[in-house]
């Protein structure tokens, strides 16, 4: 048997060195074992959050249910939102005129309960602050919602079944932007 002494020195600075190394930063196989299990645990935890029971109940039923709709519900308030702004722009500046009058710390809370994070700190912050428009501000929106009311056609009853019925004359532009209003709302 041949003894080489350098090769027994090299092998044992070189255990020394991946002892002291496992010691501070571990073994890798350990960390993925670790990891795995870790992994592994948090499945098993979803599987049964999620495993159908004998016992449910439908009251277990409507909480689950109303667990699953906020995401979808604001997806689709904020698509209805657009569409509103092609579909009938005047209604979507009558919508954008009273969320004006949203104070500016309520859209802070909102924020805060749509992001699930702190909205009880947000509201004692703020809690010293005004949650209602002055008796001006409220003047200028319902300025700006009579001026949008304006622009939209409108004539009394009366004035509308005359000019309907008086074949005489043309009708007015007026008159067939009623008609047309009052077409597409049935």
């Amino acid at each position: 048997m041949n003894f080489n002494p350098i090769s027994g020195i090299i092998d044992t600075v070189a255990g020394a060195v991946t002892g002291i190394g496992k010691t501070f930063f571990g073994s890798k196989q350990e960390r993925d074992s670790q990891g795995h299990q870790v992994t592994m645990s948090v499945h098993s935890q979803y599987a049964q959050e999620f495993q159908y029971r004998d016992n449910r109940t439908w009251w277990d039923s409507l909480v689950d249910g109303l667990n699953r709709l906020p995401r979808p519900v604001l997806v689709g308030l904020v698509i209805a939102y657009f569409l509103l702004s092609y579909f009938d722009p005047i209604e979507f500046q009558k919508v954008n005129i009273a969320l004006d009058t949203v104070p500016e710390t309520m859209w802070y809370v909102l924020g805060a309960i749509i992001g699930f994070y702190f909205a009880a700190r947000e509201l004692h912050k703020n809690r010293d602050k005004k949650m209602a428009l002055s008796d001006e501000q409220f003047g200028e929106v319902l300025r700006r919602q009579q001026a949008l009311d304006a622009l939209k056609p409108s004539m009394s009853e009366t004035e509308f079944q005359s000019e309907m019925s008086d074949t005489s004359k043309p009708m007015s532009n007026a008159a067939i932007a009623e008609w047309n209003r009052r077409h597409d709302q049935k």
